[in-house]
């Protein structure tokens, strides 16, 4: 059936051959390009390295909508990002923990705010093109699963979306590899098909976490960084800069390798620790998402805590807004601040934020 559908362009190669490909199915395809922080920023702060949502991206984006004979409406979302996503970012790295600005941004801005623009414009589908896709399974229903290119697979960054959503929204490129889709685009003729992925925060183009807290009026403090007994070892540069699990950068002498077990935000420490020190097995995340009905209270599943890691085998209890999380074997670094999601093989149960970790 041929809809009217809204997809979400970017600027870049993979929300441009979505809407290439939405269009060759005969679907009534209009563009929306999300404008989320003012031109001047980019001309104040340099790129570091590429990143979304900036001038050029919105260049490109007119550009790839003549090229593809599609309406573009562009939609600034300045304030809603402010407090959505960039205020968010700031109150999580005060209360000492790692903010997921990205995961938010999916979920209250492009699924969010833009997508409620393009169906109050009378849209019936929105789309948008990360690689992960919506199926129908058995015994969850339609979900949201992974994408088919495993190492490209953003349905992580998707898991926050709400369920009630999954029937109106559309990913293309779920079933692609990132190499068959600058393949179409190089065959369209996309002027975008070589372009690089972006890398860094949008408003910190330049990746230079001091400078933004401090023009953002945040009180960076140096502090101690103490080992598991509280020993001193040296000084930190202030908790923003620091993560559990890193490694480098710490700045101290010892004859260890030490990694950062803990932000202690009360008394401004980091605390550092061997690497079994950060190899843990239980914790608890708050403000969960089902994208799944699930009859159990306690299950076993799949738990990926970051990005980039594979998911592990894990056992989760479930209480009305808290998730206890216990993997089977020690993962490293969970890091409060950041997104626990849980799957069934390739299909997303849901997700919650990492609150604590359980001694």
């Amino acid at each position: 059936m041929l809809v009217k559908i809204g997809v979400a362009l970017s600027g870049g190669v993979d929300s441009a051959v979505a809407a290439a490909i939405l269009k060759a199915e005969g679907h009534d395809v209009v563009g929306y390009h999300m404008k989320n922080l003012p031109d001047t920023l980019f001309e104040l702060v340099p790129e570091k390295k590429k990143v979304c949502c900036s001038p050029s991206d919105t260049i490109d984006t007119h550009k790839i909508a003549a090229k593809l004979g599609i309406e573009l409406r562009i939609v600034k979302l300045n304030d809603i990002f402010r407090k959505e996503i960039i205020d968010y970012f700031i109150r999580e790295y005060q209360a000492g923990k790692t903010p997921n600005p990205c995961v938010r941004c999916n979920d209250l801005m492009k699924f969010g705010a833009l997508m409620e623009k393009a169906f109050g414009d009378g849209m019936e589908k929105f789309a948008s093109g990360h690689y992960a896709r919506i199926v129908e399974h058995p015994k969850y229903g339609l979900s949201l699963a992974r994408g088919v290119a495993k190492y490209k697979d953003q349905a992580y960054f998707l898991s926050r979306i709400k369920r009630r959503k999954l029937p109106y929204i559309i990913f293309p490129n779920g079933n692609m590899t990132k190499e068959e889709i600058r393949d179409i685009a190089r065959e369209l003729g996309l002027p975008v098909h070589s372009k690089k992925e972006s890398q860094e925060l949008c408003f910190i183009p330049d990746n230079d976490y001091r400078r933004f807290l401090l023009e953002e009026g945040i009180e960076i403090k140096p502090g101690e960084i103490v080992d598991l007994e509280g020993n001193v070892l040296g000084r930190h540069k202030g908790l923003a800069f620091y993560t559990v699990g890193q490694r480098r950068g710490l700045g101290i002498v010892s004859d260890k390798k030490l990694y950062v077990v803990a932000l202690d935000a009360d008394k401004n420490r980091v605390v550092v620790g061997p690497k079994e020190a950060v190899m843990r097995k239980k914790f608890r995340a708050i403000e969960p998402n089902w994208l799944a009905d699930l009859d159990e209270k306690e299950l076993r599943c799949q738990c990926q805590i970051r990005s980039n890691m594979k998911a592990q085998g894990a056992t989760i209890r479930i209480f009305s807004n808290i998730v206890e999380v216990e993997f089977d074997k020690p993962a490293l670094a969970i890091t409060p601040g950041q997104l626990a999601v849980f799957y069934d093989g390739n299909i997303v149960l849901g997700s919650a934020f990492i609150e604590n970790v359980v001694s």
